[in-house]
Formats: structure tokens, sequence, C-alpha cells
């Protein structure tokens, strides 16, 4: 699988799981916690964000979908970044290694 077909295969993950999430941040969490784990957390975030931007494009009215969409990329970024700046032999930060830190490992 190319790079472009992972992105992308990464954001229609992302898309589903906010669909389906309908703003719930717990059950996206679970959601996420189906990806791949050693999914990039920053290749997570770039999703998320081109998430919001598909759905703000596509459908009016959608707000929670992206509202839960950046409320994640701002968490995950956060988390990505603190534990790279105590760690920085975890680099890059892999999605199993934040959902540990937020005990969904």
């Amino acid at each position: 699988m190319t790079y472009d077909d992972a992105t992308e295969a990464l954001l229609e993950r992302v898309l589903e799981a906010l669909t389906h999430a309908e703003g719930d941040d717990t059950v996206f969490l679970d959601s996420l916690s189906d990806l791949d784990r050693d999914t990039r957390a920053l290749a997570l975030i770039r999703a998320l964000l081109a998430a919001d931007a598909s759905i703000a494009e596509v459908f009016s009215g959608s707000d929670t979908a992206r509202a839960l969409a950046r409320t994640a990329a701002l968490a995950l970024t956060g988390r990505a970044d603190r534990i790279e700046a105590e760690a920085p032999d975890l680099a890059p930060v892999r999605l199993s290694r934040i959902l540990e830190d937020i005990g969904r490992g």
C-alpha cells in the first residue's frame, strides 16, 4: 500500500468513526482503538483535520462530527507532543502509545 493509499484509507476510517460516534467522544475513542496500533499519531491527526475539512465541504450542519474531529486532533497533538518531549526516543509517537496514555490500550 502506498503512502497515498494508506492516507486515503485512514481518512475513510476516521470519517466512518466520526459518523458512527455522532459527537460522542467515548464512542469515538473506542473506534480509534480498532485502528492499527502502529498508526503514526501525526497521520491520525492529519486524517482528523482532513475529515473536518471534508465534512465542512460536503455537509453543512454536521457540526458535532466536525467539532469532534477538531477536538480529537488537538488532544492527540497535545499528547503526542508531550510524549515526544518527555521521551524523544519514542518519536514518532504511534497510536498505541497514545491509547496507553489515555487508558485505552
